[in-house]
């Protein structure tokens, strides 16, 4: 698994020449690390002396908050991997044998198939990324304010993350026959990008005020 490559390896394994992985997996991975460096804003703020003056609602909400960035870096970090494997399913359907009316029926069911697998791993993530500015934007207004800085570049990695899943879902979109399906989800991803691109704002706002 992707996942279990050292740094140093996984970096050489997207330089080679192989088509997998690529960008999917890639953007998997930096919306991973923005994640990640949301919750260590949280670790670094929750159970701080500054942090026992709060009332408990707002420890409440950051405890939630931090809860919630671990659980997207998990699911985030699991299409690192998903993305790979669905564009080798995509590559073995294509070379299926198209010689005779029924094989090319077959081929061509079972490529629709895999399209819209190929399609939903990088929907997953840009619904994954959206998912995590909530938390991101919290912890910037209340995390230790030596280590909200971090809080920026983890939004700006979501934000990255998000517009990636974007590309790789109208580069499947295109082969999709579902077409309504396909007006669906590319509409999805648009309005995505519209939400959270000023909340992004926000948060790298909030954290460089003081900078």
């Amino acid at each position: 698994m992707l996942v279990n490559y050292t740094l140093n390896d996984y970096v050489k394994e997207v330089a080679s020449s192989k088509p997998a992985p690529g960008g999917g997996s890639v953007s998997a991975l930096v919306a991973s690390l923005g994640v990640a460096l949301s919750s260590m804003v949280y670790n670094l703020t929750i159970g701080r002396k500054f942090y026992d003056e709060y009332d408990n609602d707002i420890k409440d909400e950051l405890e939630s908050g931090l809860k919630i960035c671990e659980r997207l870096m998990s699911e985030v970090m699991e299409l690192v991997d998903e993305d790979k494997k669905a564009y080798e399913e995509v590559i073995s359907v294509i070379k299926m044998p198209k010689d005779t009316d029924e094989n090319k029926a077959i081929r061509s069911e079972k490529l629709e198939k895999a399209y819209m697998k190929a399609i939903n791993v990088p929907l997953k993530l840009a619904r994954l990324c959206s998912e995590g500015f909530a938390p991101t934007l919290l912890i910037a207004q209340y995390g230790n304010p030596n280590a909200v800085s971090d809080a920026a570049v983890g939004a700006l990695l979501l934000f990255a993350g998000l517009q990636s899943a974007m590309i790789n879902v109208k580069v499947n979109a295109k082969y999709i026959k579902d077409k309504s399906f396909v007006d669906s989800v590319l509409s999805e991803c648009d309005d995505l990008i519209k939400r959270y691109e000023p909340i992004r704002d926000e948060i790298l706002n909030i954290s460089m005020k003081d900078l």
